[in-house]
């Protein structure tokens, strides 16, 4: 007996002593002056997986839990100490000045010779599945697979399950919810949302063993404000628990194709922020299941908040099919661009057609349906197999549990493991307190049968997704599971049925989308950046004042609209109306923290009277309707008012040299900073065939404004005599036009040229510098020339797809085109072309049918020229509006687009699937490239986009559809608006033929260097602000008039990151958990590092744009006082790091995102 007892003590010993080991060698680990990912620090962060780890631990040595137990204990009193890494001796008292605390010079240097980045560009990053070799080698047929249509009869060896390798099935209740579809967010959530949360709530209390996911948290936020404190009291007990799992969390469950990547960052945190202040909690598993399609981006972005596994649905069947025969459902999705696996999701795809019953059980969608016991004679549905679900009772639970159990293996035959998961739901499920007694009183009679019948050898369950996935990974480790990259577009959900026309559905919501976006992300900067300042009181920023309630508000519109069925245009038209109202308010509110915290920012502490309600800017953007087309003010100016202030605020971390527009009420006029007058354009305004305004002019300047920052010009009506050559006047001609000449005024003589008489022209700055555009004689793109170059053929024509004439037509999902696309002729034989040209602004206007086009080329560097098309086909029947390029590029079968704005993916042009499998989402960009140049589409509205035919690209306009596509919306899409789009079109030589920005046939593309900046201020456009003289309450004061009042300027960077670098989020009022385990508020900061391909720079655009070098210093970017700290956090700010010194240089790596948590 004591040799015993002393065998068992030396055994614990041994396990100890292991396990102390184990943990020293990881704070080893940690101490290497490695650069510390977010990810990475996650492994490490001992809220999130130290107790998992010890839970592991008991579980294998229970028969020593005593001693593993006072382990526990002594690390967890250990724990607390660790303030930050270990290579992070930084961490001065809040109480105290951070510059008596500066460490040595020798500890407080980051060693970057260790620092290692994810980025692989030099040779293609290793995977075992790589999307684009898989579309390769499918053949994309689509024959006829038995019960389950789109695979195979599948069988197996009923003797691979035995006593000690079960089956287990983990069955998960869920219901998914639109945030907007058929009915609007409200109108949901009142007929049927409450009443799924309110039976969660009553039928999970009622038995422990049941089980419930949700994903979307608006609806969540809805609920919980009406509820009692005690509903929220036994809410959050069932959520830790682990009953009841918040999947993703959320504000949506977003789009993966046209959403950009800052709009999903956005809902994420909106989310997740709400969770944090609500309920404590944090999500751990991700849930996408109704998104159509799935892009790479979102699982790196979800992986950045602290997910650590993935399920998805809506991927081409083909690609399903093709992944199920290998085994291959489950995988690490890599990064594109990621040569070391840093950023590597575990994800889970669903099998079959469908996330509904009949498609979550098994392959036999007949026999599946059988076990959706909603579908009970009586209930309202059926099954349209003719089998109807029955009763399971003593005398059938056999049969039924046995025909079950045969699905669910079948089922497991597609996976690498023994663990099934099988998905009980469907769109609002749940939300009769009836559904949730037939089903889980049904399934717990079949579960029961199985678990004690033990040679069926299965342990089923109702279990939750994070349930699930630890169950596979205990069986199978990460590592093993094999790696995928690239991403699942376009999806097919069956025969040539591409989902590729949502791309475009609805783009005048899509381009408001964007608008939003940047407004959002500026009003939040902006005022965070005001919070910051210590010289005058902060009353205005108070919660009193609203500013917050209104940014949150703005934030929560942004979220929702990210919904798989809102950006997307793929709702019916009462709930598009909705969401415009909800876009419009936004905006609105947005404008109104913008111009607040402007003047925040610009007072004088003298004149400082704050007033929450005040109007103190006018923004420069005028939006009276949801549907309506924004307006510009016109700044009059003249005896009465001779000066006007005005403010352009820049929200990018780099100082931008820019043309800024401006509607003027005269021509006579200077412009000038409080130095120095600047040199101006003024442009004739053409208001009805060729006559020219004289109201109302284009006032054009090249405005320089500080990162992040303000600055002032005040505008000035002068006598005509006082002009300097500063102001300068365009020219103005009329093609195509039978009239004579006549004279202008200050813009002198107007050529007028007949129809029979006008050739090709070009279009350039009168200067003679910069990018020259040709064209046809009728006002079509020809050709473009670089400075110093040769002309190259660049043809831009618009054409137009119809539908089939029989069968399924295309729809708001749908693109289903008849045939090849046909060129639009213009009505007339030669339409009236509009060309003015000037030093800082030339443009072109020509109205075509369905669109008026303008050509636009400014002053600078970047030498794109500017698209803006005006699309009106509100006139027109099962029509869909291309502008097509084309180029003499050699590219071949291969082009590249991008993922939701934040990565570049290659795609090739496969003629084995149909024409519209061939088009891609259109985020912002896409370029085609041969080795000696390239051409980049950059565009402001997420549109669709495809390249036929080699040196060509098209992108989809706007697209108006008669009939439904029986998708579910029923009905057309026939609310078509007057929509802006704006474009820019890059032509690019290589500076070096031997230059290469990647090596041949990797997956990854990258932007040019002024393709990238000009993307950034096409989607992050100036904010003009026009100081607003009756806008304060006292102007007693005379420098109340002219903005005396105000500083001429602002910028908290002191040194400018490069241009490479995105501030995609600098925010205020987030929260965090503190490694003492408590709440604090602080300010949260989000960059990206942008790769570039440097092979198409110029000298000058070099010498302009500065890149970043591999370092970053918070405190030059950002204000950050001597009693503020820093730590690493996760993207949402849910999980902090070590803490960083902001006043040395951090390590940011190309394409990687690093997010900061700042408090004091």
């Amino acid at each position: 007996m004591r040799l015993r007892r002393l065998a068992t003590l030396f055994w614990a010993f041994c396990m100890v002593a292991c396990f102390v080991s184990i943990y020293y060698f990881t704070e080893e680990i940690l101490r290497a002056p490695a650069r510390e990912s977010v990810h990475e620090e996650m492994k490490d962060n001992k809220w999130l997986h130290f107790e998992d780890k010890l839970k592991h631990l008991e579980s294998e040595v229970s028969e020593y839990h005593a001693v593993v137990g006072e382990l526990k204990s002594a690390v967890q009193e250990l724990l607390p100490k660790k303030e930050g890494h270990p290579n992070s001796p930084f961490k001065p008292s809040k109480h105290q000045s951070r510059k008596s605390q500066e460490p040595k010079e020798t500890n407080n240097v980051v060693d970057f010779s260790e620092v290692k980045c994810s980025l692989q560009m030099d040779s293609i990053p290793n995977s075992h599945i790589q999307m684009l070799n898989v579309y390769d080698k499918l053949k994309f047929d689509n024959p006829d697979g038995g019960p389950w249509k789109q695979g195979w009869n599948i069988k197996y060896d009923p003797h691979q399950w035995n006593s000690h390798h079960k089956l287990k099935v983990f069955i998960l209740p869920h219901s998914h919810n639109d945030p907007g579809w058929l009915k609007t967010f409200e109108e949901y959530y009142a007929a049927q949302t409450r009443s799924i949360l309110n039976n969660a709530l009553t039928k999970l209390s009622e038995d422990t063993r049941r089980k419930f996911i949700w994903a979307e948290i608006s609806f969540f936020s809805l609920w919980w404000k009406e509820i009692s404190e005690e509903q929220r009291r036994q809410t959050k007990k069932l959520i830790q628990s682990g009953q009841w799992e918040i999947v993703t969390g959320g504000w949506v469950m977003n789009d993966e194709a046209t959403s950009h990547w800052l709009s999903i960052v956005q809902q994420l945190t909106t989310g997740h922020q709400w969770l944090k202040n609500n309920l404590n909690i944090v999500p751990k598993s991700g849930w996408a299941i109704d998104p159509f399609g799935h892009s790479a981006t979102q699982p790196y972005l979800l992986k950045l908040t602290g997910i650590n596994g993935s399920l998805i649905q809506r991927v081409h069947y083909s690609v399903k099919k093709e992944l199920a025969l290998q085994k291959q459902l489950e995988f690490r999705w890599r990064q594109i661009w990621d040569g070391i696996g840093t950023t590597d999701m575990w994800t889970h795809m669903m099998p079959f057609y469908s996330y509904d019953v009949p498609h979550s059980c098994g392959p036999d969608p007949k026999v599946c349906c059988q076990f959706d016991f909603k579908r009970l004679p009586g209930y309202g549905l059926s099954c349209p197999w003719k089998i109807a679900p029955q009763v399971i009772t003593e005398r059938n639970v056999k049969h039924k549990a046995e025909l079950l159990l045969d699905q669910w293996r079948k089922k497991s035959q597609l996976y690498q493991t023994r663990v099934v998961l099988m998905p009980l739901g469907d769109d609002f499920r749940w939300d009769h307190s009836t559904e949730w007694d037939a089903q889980f009183n049904n399934y717990e009679k079949i579960i029961e049968y199985l678990n004690s019948n033990d040679n069926l050898h299965v342990e089923a369950r109702f279990g939750t997704l994070s349930e699930y996935f630890n169950a596979v990974k205990k069986e199978k480790s990460s590592e093993e599971f094999p790696i995928l990259s690239g991403d699942f577009f376009t999806y097919a959900d069956r025969d040539d049925h591409y989902w590729s026309g949502y791309y475009t559905s609805r783009p005048f919501y899509k381009r408001m989308d964007r608008v939003l976006m940047s407004y959002v992300r500026a009003a939040e900067m902006i005022l965070a950046l005001a919070r910051t300042r210590a010289d005058v009181p902060h009353v205005l920023l108070t919660p009193e004042a609203g500013l917050s309630s209104k940014l949150e508000s703005s934030r929560q519109s942004l979220a929702l609209f990210q919904h798989h069925d809102g950006v997307t245009g793929t709702s019916r038209d009462p709930v598009v109306v909705d969401y415009g109202n909800k876009l419009l308010a936004a905006i609105s509110a947005c404008q109104h923290v913008i111009q607040q915290s402007a003047y925040h920012l610009l007072v004088q502490p003298k004149y400082y009277h704050p007033a929450p309600e005040q109007v103190y800017f006018e923004v420069d953007d005028i939006r009276r309707e949801h549907s309506s087309l924004p307006e510009k003010i016109t700044i009059t100016v003249g005896p009465e008012a001779p000066s006007r202030k005005i403010v352009i605020f820049n929200s990018l971390p780099f100082t931008r040299n820019e043309v800024v527009s401006l509607y003027v009420s005269t021509p006579f006029l200077t412009i000038h900073t409080s130095d120095n007058q600047v040199d101006c354009q003024i442009s004739p305004i053409v208001i009805s065939g060729n006559k020219i305004s004289n109201y109302k002019y284009l006032l054009s300047f090249v405005a320089i404004v500080p990162a992040m920052g303000l600055t002032s010009y005040i505008v000035t009506a002068v006598d005509r005599n006082s002009l300097t050559r500063a102001t300068s006047y365009a020219t103005l001609r009329f093609l195509n036009y039978d009239g004579e000449s006549f004279e202008g005024g200050v813009f002198g003589t107007v050529q007028v040229v007949s129809g029979s008489t006008v050739g090709d022209f070009v279009l350039s700055r009168n200067t003679g510098e910069g990018v020259v555009a040709a064209f046809s004689k009728i006002g079509l793109l020809k050709a473009i020339k670089l400075p110093g170059k040769q002309a190259v053929p660049v043809h831009l024509d618009f054409r137009k797809y119809g539908t089939r004439h029989t069968g399924d037509k295309s729809g708001g999902y749908l693109f289903l085109p008849g045939i090849e696309s046909s060129i639009i002729n213009t009505t007339l034989p030669y339409p009236m072309i509009t060309v003015i040209e000037g030093s800082i602004l030339s443009r072109m206007n020509v109205q075509f049918p369905y669109v008026h086009h303008t050509v636009s080329i400014y002053s600078g560097v970047d030498y794109h020229i500017e698209v803006t098309n005006l699309v009106d086909i509100t006139s027109a029947h099962n029509l869909e509006l291309v502008m097509r390029l084309s180029t003499n590029i050699a590219n071949g079968d291969e082009f590249y687009t991008d993922l939701n704005g934040y990565q570049m993916i290659r795609r090739k042009y496969l003629t084995k699937i149909p024409l519209q499998a061939n088009f891609y989402p259109l985020p912002s960009a896409a370029y085609i490239e041969d080795h000696n140049a390239r051409l980049t589409l950059l565009t402001s509205t997420s549109l669709g986009v495809a390249a036929l035919t080699p040196g060509q690209i098209e992108v989809m306009q706007d697209r108006r559809l008669n009939q439904d596509d029986n998708r579910g919306m029923a009905q057309g899409v026939l609310d078509n608006h007057p929509t802006q789009h704006t474009f820019r079109i890059l032509l690019e030589n290589k500076n070096d033929e031997k230059c290469q920005g990647a090596i041949q046939d990797h997956p990854a593309g990258q932007l040019s260097l002024s393709a990238h900046v000009s993307s950034e201020t096409l989607l992050n456009p100036l904010i003009s602000l026009f100081y607003y003289e009756d806008g304060h309450p006292d102007r007693s004061e005379p420098e109340w008039s002219y903005g005396l009042n105000l500083f001429d300027s602002y910028t908290p960077v002191s040194t400018e990151p490069g241009v490479d670098v995105i501030v995609a989020s600098y925010r205020d009022g987030v929260s965090s958990t503190m490694p003492n385990g408590k709440t604090k508020k602080g300010r949260g900061l989000v960059l990206h590092r942008r790769n570039l391909n440097m092979c198409y720079s110029s000298d000058q655009q070099l010498k302009t744009y500065n890149t970043n070098d591999g370092k970053v210093n918070l405190s030059a970017i950002v204000p950050i006082s001597e009693v503020d700290e820093v730590r690493n956090s996760s993207l949402s700010f849910l999980h902090l790091g070590s803490q960083v010194d902001p006043f040395s240089s951090q390590p940011i790596c190309p394409m990687e995102i690093n997010s900061y948590f700042i408090y004091s």
